[in-house]
């Protein structure tokens, strides 16, 4: 009789995992990567990280939610095979916000947050510390337009 196997605690509905569990999932130079992007979104200023639940697409994912706010500031979606930062854009917040210096792939993943995409969500494979370190100012000058001053 062939054993049950447990589901990953990814993707587990009803049982939240901790974040060191889902950091655990992560492969190879992924897991500096996720520790990178942790570190760097809780330096942005007052925030709170936790695991929390979206479905199918991403499963259990890193949110971390500045003070008094109901929609995270990222999520970092800790797939096994393509970890991932993702974040929800305005377009308001898009129009005003300097593209010219960033990096290639991180303008391709705003673009899933403009027009003609049904998505308010831009997101980036970030498979090293440095692809983090190219998303960063998107995410602080998000952090900065919406939450700095409140």
């Amino acid at each position: 009789m062939p054993k049950y196997a447990p589901p990953s605690k990814w993707t587990d509905e009803f049982n939240t995992p901790t974040i060191e569990e889902l950091r655990k999932l992560v492969i190879n130079d992924a897991k500096k990567a996720f520790d990178k992007a942790i570190t760097k979104i809780e330096a942005l200023g007052d925030i709170e990280t936790r695991p929390h639940w979206y479905g199918e697409a991403w499963f259990w994912s890193v949110a971390f939610f500045a003070k008094d706010s109901e929609q995270p500031l990222a999520i970092v979606v800790p797939s096994p095979e393509d970890i991932m930062i993702a974040t929800q854009l305005t377009h308001e917040f898009i129009d005003q916000l300097s593209t010219r210096r960033l990096k290639r792939f991180v303008r391709d993943g705003l673009e899933l947050a403009m027009p003609p995409h049904d998505t308010d969500w831009a997101y980036w494979l970030i498979p090293t510390p440095n692809a983090v370190e190219d998303v960063m100012p998107v995410l602080k000058s998000k952090y900065n337009f919406y939450f700095k001053d409140s």
